[in-house]
Formats: structure tokens, sequence, C-alpha cells
């Protein structure tokens, strides 16, 4: 029987590209191009969704208002957050409001339909963390272990940020070193060289 995605992006090239990825011999799909929009449908057909695959960065409302809203009419249905640009706060405010996991838009088609699966299943999330006192180091081993190697690097180099600021020198540099390893394993040499410049200053 085929699950119904509420699929929430203004760009349609991006909902074409992941219909055709998840298939629709598997999926039905439901489309929106703004967080009105979404929530209107979600409003009427709430019961018929399983998921929804929501974009943060929306015209007029976005990704996480039109999130806080949908749990407000219908809190059951998962929500997996979509995001250009992950950063820590970003996943944290997705994770408060409810989402039940925050994807980077540009590793989605090796982690979205693990985390589909997931969601559809009703598993908790492996790796989500809605807690204000993060643990980085904690977080990103088990961002890892998902083979989540963006977000994992993401989080280590908080952490290295976090030693920094302690004045623990030599332990944010063993930080942002393995950071940067972890971003080019992600195929983020851009991200890798920001971290490089972050080792640079204390090295």
């Amino acid at each position: 029987m085929q699950k119904t995605i509420l699929l929430v992006d203004d760009k349609k090239l991006l909902r074409d590209t992941l219909i055709d990825y998840l298939g629709n011999d598997r999926f039905r799909f439901l489309e929106a191009e703004t967080g009105e929009i979404a929530i209107d449908i979600f409003r009427e057909k709430s019961e018929e969704v399983d998921v929804v695959l929501l974009d943060e960065n929306l015209p007029g409302i976005n990704g996480i208002k039109t999130l806080r809203l949908m749990k407000k009419i219908n809190e059951k249905v998962p929500v997996i957050a979509l995001t250009g640009e992950l950063t820590i706060d970003i996943r944290k405010s997705f994770i408060d409001a409810g989402a039940y996991d925050v994807q980077a838009k540009s590793a989605i088609y090796e982690k979205l339909i693990p985390s589909l699966e997931g969601a559809l299943e009703g598993k908790e999330p492996s790796a989500g963390s809605g807690e204000s006192d993060i643990d980085f180091e904690k977080m990103a081993e088990a961002l890892k272990n998902d083979g989540r190697w963006e977000e994992s690097a993401l989080y280590l180099r908080e952490a290295g940020m976090e030693q920094k600021t302690l004045g623990n020198l030599d332990k944010a540099a063993d930080y942002f070193e393995e950071s940067i390893t972890r971003y080019k394993r992600a195929g983020r040499t851009t991200k890798a060289k920001e971290v490089e410049k972050l080792l640079d200053e204390i090295s």
C-alpha cells in the first residue's frame, strides 16, 4: 500500500527530483510550494499524510513556523526537515519544534530513505536531541555511527569552538582536525577549509 508524503519546497525542480528519487510506485505525493499552502493541505488531509518533508527556507512563513502549526493540527505525523545550510541552531530549532529528523540537502540522497523508513515504522530518531545543553562529542559520534559525516563534522567543529573558548587549545585542535577529516569524507571541501582556518588560528 502506498504511503503519502506531503512534500513542501518552493523549488519545483527539487520536488520533481525527490519524487523521481523516492518513486511514485511506493509513495503518493502531495505538493506545496509555501508553508501557507502546506498548512491548508495538512489541515484538510493530515489523517492521510504518513510523513512530511519540509524545507527550512520557504517564502512567507518559514519551515520552523510551518512545523509548529502542523504539530498543533496533528502532532502524530512525523516531519523530516530539509535545509540547505545545516547548523547546530537550525537542527536544534527543528528538533525542539517537534521534527523527527533534520537533513542537510547535500546528503539527502544518501540519508533520506533510512530516515523516512524509520519515521514510517515509528522508530525513535537515533541522533535527535532537543536538549539545550548539548554534548557535542556524543552527538558527533552518534551521527558518525549513522554514517552522517557532514553533521558529525558540524558537531565536532562546535566541540572545538567550545574547547577553544575554555582555553583547552590542544583539545580544540583535536576536534578541529577530526572535523576536517569528516567534512572531507562527506565531500564538503569548502566546510573543511573553514575549519582549517580555525585550526590555523590556534596553531
